[in-house]
């Protein structure tokens, strides 16, 4: 199976459980992602929505198997309550949980801030649920994964099979509160409760920020760390194209990376032209279907089957789901008749 284990869930409308600074919804970005994705006539209390149907077309008409929806929890004061003041973007997982529905190939990745008072509860809410993963940005949501007084609830998430995919290295898109939080390190007593841990970039700094730069402190934790992992997500994008090519170098970085977009972060085939040709990144900035061109990038520059097919080993999927990945007469053109048994 490949899934994209790293595309990002929009939500606008408080009647949805979302919530974002008017300086986010209404800046430069806002206007152009909504031209990037089609949405830029559409009401903005129909926003939610439109980004939801548009997302389930693009992911049903891909040629992967599935979609990783990530929620994005707020963040929250000393004493684990709500601090609307300094969150900036909030998605709940309720909704997440609603928008999967849509579509067998979209599966959660819940957010939780281990900082909220009713942590561990809502992580094992969400469990129940079938989130796949558990999704988090330190920088901006304010948490820093090596504070030791959460170790209670990395256990939990170890002992409950469910993977985290972290932001590391620098934050361009969220306003940070630490940037700090985001260095690569402080995931070291997460993993040594024995979670699976994916760095989202592998700790690529973007870029703009060559002095931020991490991805050689994730590349050296591997070795220690059998259970980090890294996404290649906005690796296919100008703000972090570069890093792809550290990835495939190195042996030890390819058999611990997983499939990711960053969606809807746009892909930009174009720049990869001295390595494709201008025919073939031409070919491929003409593929409508993000998800898909993003998939195409990564299949033309080289990434392989297991990059493209770990992510489905890592998240923890439904069981019916695991039975189809482990069938081994299970191909893409046999899926219906697979899913029968």
């Amino acid at each position: 199976m490949i899934i994209d284990v790293h595309v990002h869930l929009v939500g606008l409308n408080p009647d949805n459980g979302c919530y974002v600074r008017s300086n986010i919804s209404s800046g430069l970005i806002y206007h152009l992602f909504s031209w990037e994705l089609g949405l830029t006539g559409v009401d903005r209390s129909n926003l939610d929505e439109a980004y939801r149907d548009q997302l389930v077309v693009w992911a049903e008409d891909s040629e992967l198997d599935g979609v990783g929806i990530m929620a994005f929890d707020a963040v929250y004061d000393d004493l684990g309550y709500y601090d609307r003041e300094r969150t900036s973007y909030y998605v709940s997982n309720e909704f997440c949980f609603e928008v999967c529905e849509y579509s067998e190939k979209l599966f959660p990745i819940a957010s939780v801030n281990p900082d909220r008072r009713d942590a561990l509860d809502e992580l094992q809410k969400v469990s129940e649920r079938g989130a796949v993963a558990l999704k988090l940005l330190p920088n901006s949501q304010g948490v820093d994964p090596g504070d030791r007084r959460h170790e209670k609830f990395w256990r939990r998430v170890a002992d409950l099979g469910l993977p985290l995919i972290s932001h590391t290295s620098f934050e361009h898109t969220v306003p940070a509160i630490n940037q700090e939080f985001g260095k690569p390190e402080r995931l070291v007593p997460v993993l040594e409760q024995g979670v699976t841990v994916i760095a989202a970039h592998c700790a690529g700094s973007g870029v703009a920020h060559p002095f931020e730069e991490d991805f050689d402190t994730w590349l050296s934790m591997l070795d220690d760390h059998p259970n980090l992992f890294g996404d290649i997500s906005a690796m296919a994008s100008v703000s972090r194209f570069p890093y792809i090519f550290r990835v495939l170098e190195e042996e030890i970085a390819r058999n611990r990376v997983v499939l990711g977009s960053d969606f809807p972060v746009p892909v930009a085939p174009m720049v990869f032209t001295p390595q494709l040709g201008w025919s073939k990144a031409r070919e491929i900035a003409q593929i409508s279907n993000p998800l898909q061109q993003n998939l195409e990038v990564f299949r033309a520059l080289g990434v392989d089957d297991g990059i493209l097919h770990r992510g489905a080993e890592l998240l923890r999927l439904p069981e019916g789901v695991k039975a189809l990945e482990a069938d081994p007469e299970h191909d893409d053109e046999d899926r219906e008749g697979s899913d029968e048994s």
